[in-house]
């Protein structure tokens, strides 16, 4: 699938903004703050239902505007057929979204629409806490299976409802024994759940890390190979981790009732990241770290496109800003021949480079969205 046309209507920067895009890779230059990565974003947006980089619809609005519009035309890679997207959102009142005039769910996006963002806060999947690298693992799952994205829906339903028997009003409203007796189903909920997803996540960890080794192979030179392994919340004997996570529940009962949430579960879970068997977040470089989750990106992008049977668009967000000469290089060279690669950057001295590689180039100046040829007619 690739964008072939992107519509913009009063998204971040840009008033309105009609963009055809010729098969192949393309490449958006201007100096910073003029919008390249608000086309990036835009096109996130398409195959997931949410920006990559703002929690909030609110941000992506234009300054006094009430609202935004995205559309789109994608091309099937292998077939002439294509698919409409509209994704609408008004102040007040929940997003929009329409696959071929049809209402549609953001769940019904990441089915249709595979995109795999790289940016240079991607050091976050090293550097931060467990949470960063659960919603990478669930992305993955999600574009991967149906069934992993309903498993996750399903889960966290039922964790909600527990927690709702676990907080202080509940219990102060229905007593002690009464709040126990309305936990019990949700109880047996969240295990049998609970166990399905620890097993699908540890699949998934090994399928990362089957990729990751391979994929990273020779990029660390004498640091040693770059590794994945999947630290669960919850740890079992055998092949179900239902009895381990039901006791865990019974041992941590009080504990619950006294937060008010579940405490334990694969809401806790982590995948834990080694260069040469050492902790890559306490010893690796800034460069490691940063080079360690531009292949955790590869990664995505590999298993998506085994999974799926497509080629994902890949977003690039200024990863020469980040990357070395050699990394940039050797990550150019991975991604080349995928289906549709769009690029934003501000570093000029790249042109060259990207230019013999066959991307197209685009000037962004001002919420303005040029091809070099008519950038160089405005000129003369």
């Amino acid at each position: 699938m690739r964008l072939a046309h992107l519509s913009l209507t009063d998204f971040r920067g840009y008033e309105s903004l009609e963009l055809a895009l010729t098969p192949g890779h393309h490449v958006f230059v201007g100096p910073n703050g003029h919008g390249k990565t608000n086309i990036l974003e835009a096109a996130h947006l398409l195959g997931s239902g949410q920006s990559m980089r703002a929690s909030r619809d609110t941000v992506m609005v234009r300054h006094g505007a009430s609202g935004f519009r995205v559309g789109a035309r994608l091309v099937s890679s292998s077939s002439d057929t294509s698919v409409r997207i509209e994704i609408e959102y008004r102040e007040g009142r929940r997003k929009r979204i329409l696959i071929d005039k049809e209402p549609a769910r953001g769940s019904d996006l990441v089915a249709a629409v595979k995109v795999v963002s790289f940016a240079p806060a991607d050091v976050e999947l090293v550097q931060q806490g467990a949470r960063v690298r659960r919603r990478y693992l669930d992305i993955i799952g999600c574009q991967v299976s149906a069934e992993y994205m309903q498993l996750l829906r399903d889960y966290q339903r039922a964790i909600r409802q527990r927690n709702e028997t676990l907080s202080r009003l509940f219990v102060q409203s229905r007593g002690r024994t009464e709040a126990a007796r309305h936990r019990e189903p949700w109880d047996e909920q969240v295990v049998e759940l609970g166990t399905r997803l620890f097993l699908r996540r540890a699949d998934l960890v090994g399928r990362v890390s089957g990729t990751l080794g391979p994929l990273s192979r020779g990029s660390f030179p004498d640091a040693g190979s770059l590794g994945v392994s999947y630290r669960p919340a919850i740890c079992w004997e055998g092949e179900s981790p239902a009895e381990a996570f039901r006791q865990a529940l019974r041992e941590t009962r009080e504990k619950d009732l006294a937060l008010g949430y579940t405490t334990k579960g694969p809401q806790g879970d982590d995948i834990h990241l080694t260069l040469g068997g050492r902790d890559l977040r306490r010893f690796g470089s800034l460069g490691q770290q940063q080079l360690g989750a531009m292949f955790l990106k590869l990664c995505q992008a590999e298993l998506v496109r085994e999974s799926a049977g497509q080629q994902p668009i890949l977003l690039v967000d200024e990863m020469f800003a980040v990357l070395d000469h050699r990394a940039a290089e050797g990550f150019l060279s991975r991604v080349e021949m995928e289906g549709q690669i769009l690029m934003a950057t501000a570093r000029e001295g790249w042109l060259a480079e990207l230019e013999d590689r066959k991307f197209f180039v685009h000037r962004v100046l001002d919420g303005a969205v040029l091809e070099k040829e008519a950038e160089a007619e405005s000129e003369s």
